[in-house]
């Protein structure tokens, strides 16, 4: 009899009446040290041999208390989610004054309080929130309850211009993943008060772009450089130099392999994911992979250094986007060539913002694609005058979030939404929330640009 085919009891909820003053406390030593592995060494590098040491009983025991690990994540889950349903059940009237704009920033500083408390915890939901895991039936769940929530907010507080579903749940996971961020290397050294500000003022445009900016003067702030970047002179190479003297022939089995792993990785996660999955979704044997690749990190870095090339290059396109009356069907159509790149390096886009795996060359061209995306805006944003204060690495920070989040947030919500109205919700995030301003004008562009040549 294997290790995983034990016998099991039915498992001692918390509310069980059999469990006892002494169970109740190995229940709750299991859920702690379990955050506490998790935060170590993630969701996907613990096992329930790890959490039964790391709480001093035996596997068994453990079985007691829960079914699986999975178990466990789903209580941590409730606590977080409970948080969040409390505070956005007491978020006041929103509106385009400095009233509505106050209980809107209350409200992302009570999120990012609560992300703050739970921060291991909603790290670890980002890293398992993937489409084949066994708890995106329960992630979706409560994503949906609190979208509904902040659809009727929405709806209640006269929102116009936005389908309010799609941008429910486009707000939601764009201040998910913002406060993710936040915890991460990408902000170190930001002023975490200044981006939560930056982040409100964004929000508060994408819902009420009319706002003036006078609501906004209560935060005091002051806007980032925002003038042009150099978009990179070089860019990585679509494969590694090792594949540069194979045939034709082998040339297309790497590209069919890689076609393979971008599918599996955007769909399972890499860490779900294995060698023979990706292997038999390309219709090759086992060892024809290791005729070209080490291991599965090889391969994900064969397809983050061809995601890099491909998104470099779509984000420079970005950048010829110019404020004015052409600029929303200039945007939609950059949006729609866009999305299947999106589509197809998911995966791999997901590794690079969550940094799991940790390793150089994949951090190396994550930074390449970060400095393109930033080169791009800030050289949008220098052709527009702004009444609101944009700090250019908040601006980033929220642009690569919705790019990220939000095409695949809004038809996983409970409505669901068509290429078409994906496009149109993170249009009008980018237009309102990002490109809310006026184009500079062509006397005042020469002259700025002479005093820059100056």
């Amino acid at each position: 009899m294997s290790s995983e085919e034990i016998f099991r009891r039915a498992s001692y909820g918390p509310s069980s009446p059999v469990v006892g003053e002494r169970g109740a406390r190995t229940r709750q030593r299991i859920v702690d040290v379990t955050l506490e592995l998790f935060a170590a060494r993630s969701f996907h590098e613990t096992s329930v041999d790890d959490i039964a040491k790391a709480a001093g009983i035996s596997r068994a025991t453990l079985y007691q208390y829960f079914g699986s690990k999975d178990e466990i994540f789903i209580e941590l889950m409730e606590e977080c989610g409970s948080a969040l349903m409390r505070v956005v059940r007491r978020l006041g009237p929103l509106g385009a004054d400095p009233q509505g704009f106050d209980n809107l920033h209350w409200w992302l500083g009570e999120w990012a309080w609560v992300y703050d408390k739970y921060a291991t915890m909603f790290a670890q939901w980002a890293h398992v929130d993937s489409a084949e895991t066994s708890l995106k039936p329960m992630i979706n769940k409560f994503v949906d309850a609190y979208a509904a929530r902040v659809t009727g907010r929405l709806e209640s507080s006269g929102v116009e211009g936005l389908e309010l579903s799609h941008a429910a749940a486009a707000l939601e996971a764009l201040v998910t993943r913002f406060n993710y961020l936040r915890h991460s290397p990408v902000t170190a050294g930001l002023d975490q008060d200044a981006l939560l500000d930056g982040l409100a003022v964004v929000v508060q445009l994408v819902l009420f772009p009319g706002t003036p900016a006078q609501a906004l003067a209560s935060l005091e702030l002051e806007s980032g450089e925002t003038a042009r970047q150099a978009l990179p002179e070089t860019l990585p190479r679509a494969r590694a130099d090792r594949f540069d003297d194979l045939s034709p022939r082998a040339r297309r089995t790497v590209e069919e392999l890689i076609d393979a792993a971008c599918r599996i990785f955007a769909v399972r996660g890499y860490h779900a994911a294995n060698i023979d999955v990706v292997v038999a979704e390309a219709g090759f044997a086992r060892g024809t992979f290791y005729k070209y690749f080490r291991d599965k990190l090889d391969l994900l870095t064969a397809v983050a250094e061809t995601a890099c090339e491909d998104l470099v290059e779509v984000f420079a396109r970005f950048a010829d986007i110019r404020p004015g009356p052409d600029a929303p069907t200039a945007l939609r159509t950059w949006l729609r060539a866009y999305l299947p790149v999106h589509k197809r390096y998911l995966g791999v886009i997901r590794v690079w913002t969550e940094r799991q795996p940790e390793d150089p060359t994949l951090t190396s061209l994550s930074i390449q694609v970060s400095h393109a995306l930033e080169a791009a805006l800030a050289t949008v944003l220098g052709h527009l005058e702004r009444p609101y204060p944009v700090d250019i690495k908040a601006a980033v920070l929220l642009l690569h979030v919705m790019l990220e989040q939000v095409p695949v947030a809004v038809p996983e919500g409970a409505r669901g939404a068509s290429e078409d109205e994906v496009i149109e919700i993170v249009a009008l995030f980018v237009e309102r929330g990002l490109l809310n301003g006026t184009p500079v004008s062509r006397r005042r562009a020469g002259a700025s640009t002479a005093k820059k040549s100056a």
